[in-house]
């Protein structure tokens, strides 16, 4: 008897780690447990839904936390393939994933799905008991302060400014952007616009074309770069996040972009040097124009789920993916009509 063929897909924490579960969960109920095993590698003991974890960490108030940090035991049907393994990431070679831990995975077909890694409140620690003080310690933050500066207004910082003059709002917020609107180009103008106006009727502070850095402690206020000088009990950095990409560059350094994203062919498969085919990425770290959105997995799941299935059977891996809607799960409209 032959043994069996490996799919490792790396990824499962985070929101890219969503891609890198329905990608898991679509091959799995396809595949012959007999001659095929999944690995989906997990760099946390649970996976962050980070739409709802801005509130988790605001308030307790319709105790989402559950909602919002899920148990990875349930991702694979009984009887079906599939392992989650715990551990960091720190190279891929040809046909192996190591880990932190000394582990070696080997792979006839390898998904990346590592996502995005945050500054501020939304760098959620890894283990269940440091995530529980790290959302005390939070909501604390968010309950002692008056006046709360948040730097960067995309999605994030803007999502966080709505909830806390929900749940504070008799508290100061001061929302600092660079750009001359809030969020990024990727959203149409007019949305974009609505957001900043909304915000600000809302009692928001938004001050735009402009930055500033998180000051050395103790402090009392920020001074932007144009010299706008702005109370602050707290300051808290809501910009951009990084892709967790940095594991990759001994494995093949032509397939990440400056920006730390992964290049991809419209199947979603990965250009390699080499020349190899059995390389995919879903998620965050795809090179696409779009926005990283948590609705866009299933999409980008269901493209390699398709090619890897039929590339498996010896046909042409045809399936391209051409985008998927564009929907922004944010509070702020909510809020500012209630």
């Amino acid at each position: 008897m032959s043994a069996k063929k490996n799919i490792v897909i790396i990824g499962a924490g985070n929101p890219s780690g969503s891609a890198g579960i329905h990608t898991a969960q679509g091959l799995s109920k396809a595949l012959n447990p007999a001659e095929w095993s999944i690995q989906l590698v997990s760099n946390r003991q649970f996976h962050v839904h980070y739409v709802a974890m801005l509130r988790v960490l605001i308030t307790n108030e319709g105790e989402l936390a559950p909602k919002a940090l899920n148990p990875l035991d349930k991702v694979f049907d009984a009887g079906k393939p599939g392992e989650i393994v715990y551990g960091e990431v720190v190279s891929v070679e040809d046909g192996a994933v190591n880990l932190d831990d000394g582990k070696k995975l080997a792979y006839d077909y390898l998904v990346i799905a590592s996502g995005t890694t945050w500054d501020g409140p939304l760098a959620i620690p890894k283990t269940v008991e440091e995530k529980d003080k790290w959302i005390a310690e939070w909501r604390e933050k968010f309950a002692k302060a008056n006046d709360i500066v948040i730097l960067g207004g995309g999605a994030v910082g803007a999502e966080l400014a709505g909830e806390l003059k929900h749940f504070y709002p008799n508290k100061h917020v001061t929302l600092i952007h660079a750009q001359e609107s809030l969020l990024n180009a990727v959203y149409p103008p007019k949305f974009r616009k609505r957001v900043t106006d909304n915000l600000r009727s809302y009692g928001v502070n938004v001050i735009l074309e402009d930055k500033a850095t998180v000051p050395t402690q103790p402090y009392t206020s920020v001074t932007t770069e144009k010299g706008e000088k702005v109370d602050a009990d707290l300051v808290v950095p809501t910009w951009g996040g990084h892709r967790n990409t940095g594991y990759l560059t001994s494995f093949d350094s032509t397939i990440i972009t400056p920006e730390g994203n992964i290049r991809v062919l419209p199947s979603l498969r990965v250009p390699l040097n080499s020349g190899k085919t059995n390389v995919y990425a879903v998620g965050d770290v795809i090179d696409w124009d779009e926005q990283k959105q948590l609705a866009k997995a299933p999409a980008h799941a269901g493209v390699v789920v398709a090619n890897i299935l039929a590339s498996i059977k010896g046909q042409t891996a045809s399936k391209t993916y051409k985008g998927a809607p564009m929907g922004e799960l944010c509070s702020v409209d909510e809020a500012v009509n209630r």
